[in-house]
């Protein structure tokens, strides 16, 4: 792998992080594949267009996307890369070729696996292999790989790949070696669960990506009473592999307020990937187990958080007649949640959610916040962060953070989420090509999100592309039967000025009063 190294800053290809004095130098994702292309090609004037074909393959932006990733790369670089990039009048930018250095795997200084690295290690956590003989028993074993991520996350120094782009690889034979190439980390964590009767064995191994070395394995057994000392010893064990001065209180820090009740959390595991699901009969599937772990233990937080979840997501994708109810529901849990477990990131996230939709903006960017400084892995807190922005109408931050997300969880299944969200930025800055660019690529990849149609009709309206805008309208009114302008409005979380021109475009297109 490649690494660059220019005006007191080193560019790896490889982990895709710029740094400057071993830190990390923040950049959105757009502006730093700008800047990757600059600099293999420095040394030429590289023009515009062959700039916005390399960074937005597919994709129509005008030249104010691709200027303002030129004043991010600048601004992140600051005065010591003044006259590294010049802008040659008429035909483009080129990188003075003098004050970069190009090194490979042969130049790069050897070092220990996570000792005198100046970057911070990352790992991802593949889904732990079900010994237990009793397919029904996956929501086990993946129960034990969410805790430990969990756990791993809440280390600042360590980047690590959220859950959902580690399940990817889940049941797939050559899982491991893609894992690898694909998530660009450092550490792979692989192990296997086996639970019979009350017993529970956990193993785990360590894996050294770049040398395939196993660096750490070991395997603890327990009774389902020791569950949560097992994931806690096998965490705090791989933290001691990849870093050994780690305090033991980094890890009690990141322990969640436990249940009483193994009933619960049984009941809670089953629940949790069908809680983030985009079907309605998951969505109460999931919702009756939850119950259940609450009538069972009434004040368990994170039970109550998923359930909240379950109620925002209700009246979101109109799963429900009375959705104001369901949001005002959803707050309630989310609150009482946490009351009880106030320094949770995922109970402080969903309560972040739950005021976003009351329209409560202030109060969820308060806890969006804290859940990100809590866990700044948190790739579901950066979502629901960016979310919030493209609802105050700040489109640039709100970019930034949906990016952010993507470089946490590269193979999200929600990944289209963060694609409609940036094309809803671009929208609410008024840039109408690109947001419909971006909009119909995140539907393409889940063609069941039928919410997204109602920003898309209104995009390509002013767009000018008003008959695609009526066909797309259209297979709106099919998958919303009585959806009207009003009721879209009720359901609105942008301000006055966004609001009206989302229903002018709903109108032109054909959506009724």
């Amino acid at each position: 792998m490649t690494t660059f190294e220019f005006s007191g800053h080193r560019l790896d290809l490889h982990k895709g992080r710029l740094q400057r004095g071993g830190h990390d130098v923040d950049l959105r994702a757009k502006s730093l594949s700008l800047l990757i292309y600059l600099l293999e090609n420095a040394g030429r004037v590289v023009g515009k267009d062959e700039l916005v074909n390399a960074v937005w393959p597919n994709i129509a932006v005008s030249d104010d996307s691709l200027t303002q990733c030129m004043k991010d790369i600048r601004k992140a670089l600051g005065p010591d890369a003044d006259g590294l990039i010049r802008t040659v009048l008429r035909r483009g930018y080129v990188i003075d070729e003098d004050r970069v250095r190009r090194m490979g795997d042969r130049d790069a200084p050897a070092t220990e696996a996570g000792q005198g690295a100046r970057d911070a290690p990352s790992i991802a956590v593949l889904p732990f292999e079900n010994l237990s003989g009793d397919p029904a028993q996956d929501y086990f074993a993946d129960g034990m790989v969410d805790e430990i991520i969990t756990a791993l996350s809440r280390m600042r120094w360590l980047f690590v790949i959220a859950r959902n782009s580690s399940f990817a690889y889940k049941g797939q034979a050559d899982g491991l070696k893609r894992a690898g190439a694909e998530l660009g980390v450092r550490y792979l964590l692989t192990g296997s669960v086996r639970k019979a009767g009350d017993h529970v064995r956990l193993t785990g191994q360590l894996i050294d990506q770049s040398s395939g070395k196993t660096i750490w394995a070991n395997r603890y057994d327990g009774t389902m009473a020791d569950v949560f000392d097992l994931q806690d010893r096998l965490a705090e064990s791989v933290v001691g592999a990849i870093q050994p001065s780690i305090l033991s209180a980094e890890i009690e820090r990141s322990r969640r307020k436990r249940p009483e009740s193994l009933a619960a959390y049984d009941y809670v595991l089953r629940a949790f990937p069908l809680t983030w699901s985009l079907e309605r009969a998951q969505n109460e599937e999931a919702g009756t187990l939850l119950d259940h772990a609450i009538a069972i233990e009434p004040d368990y937080p994170l039970a109550l958080s998923l359930l909240a979840w379950c109620h925002l997501q209700r009246a979101g994708y109109r799963w429900t007649e009375t959705p104001a109810a369901s949001r005002e529901e959803g707050l309630r849990l989310a609150q009482k949640g946490a009351a009880l477990s106030g320094d949770d990131p995922m109970v402080l996230a969903v309560l972040g959610a739950a005021h976003s939709f009351a329209r409560d903006y202030d109060v969820a960017d308060m806890h969006l916040a804290r859940a990100r400084a809590l866990d700044p892995n948190s790739a579901w807190a950066w979502l629901r962060s960016a979310w919030l922005d493209v609802y105050r109408e700040r489109p640039e931050a709100a970019i930034e953070k949906f990016e952010h997300f993507e470089r946490l969880s590269p193979r999200d299944p929600m990944g289209y989420m963060a694609e409609i969200g940036i094309g809803t930025a671009h929208f609410v800055a008024a840039r109408y090509d690109e947001a419909v660019a971006l909009m119909q690529r995140g539907l393409s990849r889940q063609p069941g999100a039928w919410w997204g149609l109602r920003l898309l009709v209104t995009a390509l309206v002013h767009a000018g592309r008003k008959d695609e805008a009526r066909r797309v309208c259209r297979r709106l009114m099919e998958n919303y039967p009585g959806l009207t302008i009003a009721r879209v409005g009720d359901a609105s979380p942008f301000d006055a000025g966004t609001s009206e021109r989302i229903a002018s475009g709903l109108r032109e297109a054909g959506l009724p009063e």
